[in-house]
């Protein structure tokens, strides 16, 4: 078998070289036909008399293909002329990224008003590196206000931003700039300094045009020019506005990186979080499961929702070791994607209790809220809900991403009509009693707690289940958006962290390559 391997290469080595040799002689056969035959045709064209009437169609053909781009030109005109006040427009290439906090993503938005006021302001390009530096300087102000706050990095970190912006521009460069990679600096060099050259052809060209409005067929062979000159006439100004912006949001992003503690640890050094430690000890699968926590007052049915969770789903269950703050099971589903559910105590008032639940809510990658549906008094849930956004909007964990937060009315077999229950509930078209009590009830909880993704849920013992179905969906929905907190949070630990064995052996090798230096 390995000399039939080994032989097959071989040819397929030879078939690559052949047809690497053949194919430009290929396209240069295709090619000298069609060539030929243009030319042909612009002579049979000029001596036949039919030059006209060809310039004639040419300017038919121009004026039709260019409504509908005029068209296109006055509707984004108008579109932003409404939407001025956005930061980002329609044409930008860099994209906010999907690991940034709520107080990031706020701080992109800022950054990309301040570089449209740039670059409206001075959009040379010699002009940029002033832009990004003022830019590295607006973000290290919402990160840091003292007065140095814009030097509160190491030197990796530096080069690590520079790095950064280099390999994403470079990306950018590749995939919008026609053979970006094909152009010599030394060929851009040359077009600059013989910029002058061009001007002069372009009296020339100038001066051609006004010399053939003297026949009727270069009247309108300029009609023809005037309608393309309009059609493209902003398209190199927009490009490279769209390539200095492109540039400007790149240096933001990073910057936002940067300032944020995300370059404090390379990609590759994110180890395990400190709850996934606790939760597992020496297991060890990246990425790690995503942790789902379930909080609520006492008696709103969490565990109950757990067991449900767990006996509709395909999966192995294994209980990890219980603490007296929550219990964990592990649910190994088919696909090998592992899933933690945490059993928070309920909420019941007291302050180490809180504080404790507080830690395990910001340790989650989604968080389960689930509400008694038959139970008016939601003054433990508000009081948490504040403690929770107030941790996440301290100074220390802006950069921290919220834990998506999917909301649950429970035991809604128990709302009034009591007497009543036949689900599946279409709440959008049901009128009955039930049906409009859920909604109504759907409706205050989610403004009384800001839950927007908040769902109608039964799973009692001695009735039909319902909606349980919705409640593994949205969990499905909302997996890749709780791994992006998961990463989020594991890079900020890492960055934090702290290792005396590693700095001792900086120490050794630096001492060890001075050692040897001496001994030359």
């Amino acid at each position: 078998m390995k000399p039939d391997k080994k032989a097959n290469s071989l040819r397929l080595q030879t078939l690559h070289r052949i047809s690497a040799r053949l194919l430009p002689f290929l396209a240069i056969l295709l090619l000298i036909p069609v060539v030929v035959l243009l030319g042909f045709g612009l002579y049979a064209i000029y001596w036949l008399g039919y030059a006209g009437a060809f310039v004639i169609l040419m300017l038919v053909c121009t004026v039709l293909a260019a409504i509908p781009s005029v068209l296109f030109k006055r509707r984004v005109w108008q579109y932003s002329q409404h939407k001025q006040h956005l930061p980002e427009s329609v044409d930008s290439l860099v994209d906010a990224s999907t690991d940034w906090s709520d107080f990031d993503q706020a701080t992109w938005l800022l950054m990309n008003e301040v570089i449209q006021t740039q670059l409206q302001a001075d959009p040379r390009w010699e002009s940029l590196r002033g832009h990004a530096l003022t830019l590295v300087r607006r973000v290290a102000e919402q990160y840091h206000t003292s007065k140095r706050g814009e030097w509160v990095f190491t030197l990796p970190e530096l080069l690590k931003m520079t790095e950064e912006v280099s390999r994403r521009y470079r990306s950018i460069l590749k995939q919008h700039v026609p053979l970006a990679e094909n152009i010599n600096l030394s060929t851009l060099r040359w077009m600059y300094e013989h910029r002058d050259k061009q001007k002069t052809l372009e009296n020339i060209w100038g001066i051609y045009r006004i010399v053939r409005l003297l026949t009727l067929t270069g009247w309108l062979s300029e009609a023809r020019s005037q309608v393309t000159s309009y059609l493209f006439r902003d398209l190199k100004d927009e490009l490279q506005m769209t390539l200095k912006r492109a540039l400007l949001q790149e240096v933001a992003s990073v910057a936002i990186d940067l300032y944020s503690g995300r370059f404090k640890v390379d990609s590759d050094a994110v180890g395990n979080s400190t709850h996934w430690q606790a939760d597992q000890q020496h297991l060890a699968a990246p990425p790690e499961p995503l942790r789902v926590a379930f909080i609520g007052q006492v008696s709103a049915g969490k565990s109950s929702i757990i067991n449900a969770l767990i006996g509709n789903m395909a999966a192995e269950v294994s209980q990890l070791p219980s603490t007296e703050n929550c219990t964990i099971y592990q649910l190994q589903l088919q696909d090998t994607v592992a899933v933690h559910l945490v059993d928070l105590p309920g909420l019941e008032g007291q302050s180490a209790n809180e504080q404790s639940l507080l830690e395990e809510a910001v340790r989650s990658d989604v968080l389960v809220w689930v509400l008694k549906a038959n139970q008016s008094a939601r003054a433990l849930d508000i009081t948490f809900r504040e403690r929770l956004d107030a941790w996440f909007a301290d100074n220390k964990n802006r950069s921290r991403k919220r834990p998506v937060v999917l909301g649950v009315l429970n035991q809604v077999d128990r709302l009034p009509p009591v007497h009543e229950w036949q689900p599946p509930y279409v709440l959008d078209a049901d009128d009955s009693r039930k049906a409009n009590t859920i909604r109504d009830a759907l409706v205050y909880n989610r403004e009384l707690l800001s839950l927007p993704l908040l769902i109608p849920l039964s799973v009692s013992e001695d009735k039909q289940h319902y909606n349980l179905a919705a409640l593994q969906q949205l969990l499905d929905e909302n997996y890749e958006k709780g791994l992006q907190t998961q990463l989020n949070r594991r890079r900020l630990e890492a960055a934090q962290s702290f290792s005396v064995q590693e700095q001792f052996k900086r120490a050794y090798r630096m001492g060890q390559s001075l050692f040897k230096k001496r001994q030359a």
